[in-house]
């Protein structure tokens, strides 16, 4: 017999950032929204929120300041600013060398993937990589930074690195804080989206990103705020191109609070919280696996084998009176953990 969980209801809510209330004027990707038709559930419930589809346009450049890493500092105070775009290698170390005011001229070597500059000037140059954001792009954020003799070049101890906005991390209120990142620890990341697309294509969610579900701590939801930002944070800069997704919110009958003193019970005598409650067992059953959960999707179900020794004068044909209160121990036990 399968015993599944469902909602008890669902709400599906499609956004679109161009309806949305922008919260940064000179960027689309920081923005509320105000739902006409709130999501509520009741005292003795509690509500699952999870993003189930995104249609994002791969329109942020790789090299600008909004992703941190366009600048080259020398000569202790003078700085060189790339032009945001979209760059490749060669278009990379062409502005470089092109750039009249910078003294290096930049070439890339295909075997090593790292990049080479070489001062132009008549007298020695620092290049200060401690104070350029551009480091990791060109390889040289290992470097250390020394004087370039006039003629002399240096090359970059990394390889030059223009895959510079590895995901797309949609990040809201809804988040429940069951999401740690190194960075920041507990973080408000509601969904961690690959990019698998060349540059001007859309990103979609796809089957290989795992589905966070949130447990939200409120009964309603009537305001969402909402950022799209790279891995470091930083948020994206789409270059005003609209884009959607949409968010499922499920309403789900809150853990039994018997269940729940079962489990505070264990604990207090020293048990591990997420140790199995004990289960009466007839002698009958001895050496008959236990009933085993299994998780498909957001359903919990068990599959049971026949059992030729089960009372059949039990009210549930099949079951003994002590098999069906272990299945129903065992079930509330794996929703509380859930």
């Amino acid at each position: 017999m399968n015993t599944i969980l469902r909602p008890k209801r669902t709400t599906i809510v499609h956004i679109r950032s161009k309806d949305a209330d922008q919260i940064n004027a000179d960027l689309n990707t920081n923005f509320r929204v105000n739902l006409v038709s709130p999501i509520e559930c009741g005292q003795t419930e509690e509500i699952h929120a999870q993003l189930i589809s995104a249609e994002i346009p791969n329109s942020a450049y790789n090299v600008s300041s909004q992703v941190v890493n366009n600048t080259i500092t020398y000569a202790d105070t003078s700085t060189f600013t790339l032009p945001a775009k979209n760059y490749d290698i060669l278009e990379l170390v062409r502005v470089i060398t092109a750039e009249a005011s910078f003294p290096f001229s930049a070439t890339f070597d295909d075997f090593t993937g790292k990049v080479t500059l070489t001062n132009t000037s008549v007298s020695a140059v620092v290049l200060n990589w401690d104070l350029s954001s551009a480091s990791k792009l060109l390889g040289f954020a290992q470097n250390p930074s020394p004087s370039i003799a006039a003629g002399a070049s240096v090359s970059g101890l990394g390889m030059a690195d223009l895959a510079t906005i590895h995901a797309v991390m949609v990040k809201s209120d809804l988040a429940a804080g069951n999401v740690l990142s190194t960075r920041a620890g507990n973080s408000t990341t509601l969904q961690k989206i690959s990019i698998d697309v060349n540059s001007f294509g859309i990103i979609y969610l796809n089957q290989q990103d795992y589905r966070t579900v949130s447990v939200l701590q409120k009964p309603v939801v009537d305001l969402i705020t909402f950022r799209l930002t790279d891995q470091n944070d930083n948020l994206l800069d789409l270059n005003d191109i609209n884009y959607e997704f949409s968010l499922q919110f499920m309403i789900f009958d809150k853990p039994r609070v018997g269940t729940r003193r079962a489990i505070e019970e264990q604990t207090a005598t020293g048990r591990r919280r997420s140790q199995p409650i004990d289960i009466p067992r007839q002698t009958v059953m001895t050496g008959v696996p236990d009933p085993q959960p299994m998780v498909r999707g957001n359903d919990v179900f068990f599959m049971e084998e026949d059992v030729k020794e089960a009372d059949d004068t039990h009210p549930i044909e099949g079951k003994t009176h002590v098999e069906a209160v272990a299945e129903k121990t065992i079930l509330d036990h794996i929703i509380d953990n859930i």
